[in-house]
């Protein structure tokens, strides 16, 4: 008998995780899709730039980016919880002061309003919704994007649609 409950607690639980991932593939085919921002062809004009301090900031970027994504996934995994959002809070402040630092404006501005969204979610002013999610996983893919272009070398633009996003995002409209 308990091997029966065992199992049938088991295939509740199936079944609920299947719900749940069918509601969140549909909600995510209702979002708006996330702005694209064309980059300009060429390479990354920095005369001002100190090539030290730059190589310093994109290998920060690059650990502080990649530690950002395992925090993507336990928000994820747990909306309602509030230590990755936190998480996230500092790696996005820490990557802004080192892009502005290092004079890359596009990386600390889409920094910057990332983390003006996640401080609406601490606030509770926002929910952790799949909008919010998936504009996040957007935000830190474009990030990481600009990263390896400073890294190659190439030309990066102001990422004025994806900012605009997280502006509205923020500040609840």
């Amino acid at each position: 008998k308990a091997e029966a409950e065992r199992a049938a607690a088991a295939e509740k639980l199936a079944g609920e995780r299947r719900r749940a991932a069918v509601a969140r593939t549909k909600a995510l085919a209702a979002l708006p899709p996330f702005p694209d921002d064309a980059q300009p062809q060429g390479k990354l004009e920095l005369p001002d730039a100190d090539p030290d301090l730059l190589e310093i900031f994109t290998q920060e970027g690059t650990e502080l980016l990649d530690h950002s994504d395992g925090l993507l996934v336990a928000l994820r995994d747990a909306p309602e919880q509030r230590e990755p959002v936190a998480g996230l809070q500092r790696d996005l402040h820490t990557l802004k002061g080192g892009a502005r630092v290092a004079g890359i404006a596009p990386i600390g501005d889409l920094a910057h309003v990332m983390e003006t969204l996640l401080e609406s979610v601490a606030d509770g002013r926002r929910a952790v919704d799949p909008l919010v999610l998936e504009s996040l996983e957007r935000g830190f893919d474009r990030l990481h994007q600009l990263l390896q272009r400073v890294m190659r070398g190439q030309a990066i633009g102001m990422p004025a649609n994806a900012i605009a996003r997280f502006e509205q995002l923020a500040y609840g409209r």
